[in-house]
């Protein structure tokens, strides 16, 4: 291996000890989704149902019970696909060996490093782009898992269309123009929710920076008149000096809605712009989950040296499932 660099003998050029690079790698999704079994095909089968909707139930005396209902009528039949993801990282033999950069102690342990990192981002990027599951072929095309925003739409997908009786309502799935998002926006998604799930469970919303602003804008607003109390936003307290502008919960009145900043929705293109910018998704952390290829988490390889240079790669599959995308919710303005 090379001598460190503070051990060169003589004079050198003034370089720091040290390479930087501004980009933290947050993957806050990754971190907030629960993770299952490995899967054992390319392709996980399951079951979602629903409950009927209420009748008027009075039954009159000595009349026989008529009308039964079938046995799991209401089930139907869901499918996540597997996404195969790999890395690869070469450094030269005498780069290796005899090379002398500041601040790298070796070239390639620093690049999986670095290209590690661009993985986990690569994972989280498609779990939260408009990405539709693709069937894969051998030697032509891979297999791909299907993200967030395509799970949560009202209308058949591409491939393994889930069930227009899975679909979420459309009050869950708002496209207002940016030009008019109010906090009704938020309200009428989570009253959506709520009137879809009959419940006040906590809702997280993976939302992108310029709605992650909005939640500071919002005015305070009189229902019957749809006119403002305050000209400008909500009022924040000043505690020790600081003024307090950071929104992380939202109580509304369908439940709680925990705030997630997130810089990688609709990353992958085509994207319009403001779905990168103000988008938002709504979900249930218990109707989603991914699963890991068999080993677990990704890891590198070394390849055998050949000469020449050095070689490794890294391999991940993935599965991202939705159990049942009917009670989630998002915010997709196109404008």
């Amino acid at each position: 291996m090379a001598l460190p660099f503070e051990q060169v003998v003589g004079v050198q050029q003034d370089w720091a000890n040290v390479v930087t690079n501004v980009q933290m790698v947050d993957t806050p999704f990754l971190g907030w989704l629960p993770v299952g079994k490995a899967p054992v095909q390319p392709e996980r089968l399951y079951q979602a149902d629903t409950f009927r909707t209420p009748i008027t139930n009075a039954h009159p005396d000595g009349v026989p019970v008529i009308g039964a209902k079938s046995a799991g009528e209401n089930r139907k039949q869901l499918r996540s696909l597997i996404q195969y993801m790999t890395k690869a990282a070469n450094v030269t033999k005498l780069t290796q060996d005899y090379g002398n950069q500041a601040g790298v102690a070796d070239e390639l342990a620093r690049e999986i490093t670095n290209q590690t990192k661009e993985l986990s981002k690569d994972i989280e990027c498609a779990f939260l782009s408009a990405q539709e599951c693709v069937v894969g072929q051998t030697g032509t095309k891979g297999y791909m898992t299907r993200g967030v925003p395509n799970w949560i739409q009202a209308s058949a997908q591409s491939q393994y269309a889930v069930d227009p009786t899975l679909y979420p309502a459309t009050t869950q799935i708002n496209t207002t123009a940016t030009a008019s998002l109010s906090e009704d926006v938020v309200l009428n998604i989570m009253q959506g929710i709520g009137t879809t799930t009959r419940s006040t469970r906590p809702v997280t919303a993976f939302i992108a920076p310029n709605l992650q602003r909005a939640f500071n804008n919002f005015p305070i607003f009189v229902p019957s008149t749809a006119t403002t109390i305050n000209a400008g936003a909500y009022p924040s307290e000043i505690r020790g000096g600081v003024l307090d502008r950071g929104i992380t919960r939202y109580i509304t009145p369908f439940g709680p809605l925990d705030l997630v900043l997130s810089y990688n929705n609709y990353a992958l293109a085509p994207a319009a712009t403001t779905l990168t910018t103000y988008s938002g998704l709504f979900l249930h952390q218990d109707m989603w989950e991914v699963a890991w290829g068999t080993g677990g988490m990704p890891k590198w390889v070394q390849k055998p040296y050949e000469g020449g240079q050095y070689e490794a790669f890294c391999e991940a599959i993935l599965m991202l499932t939705c159990w049942n995308p009917k009670g989630e919710g998002k915010y997709a303005p196109l404008t």
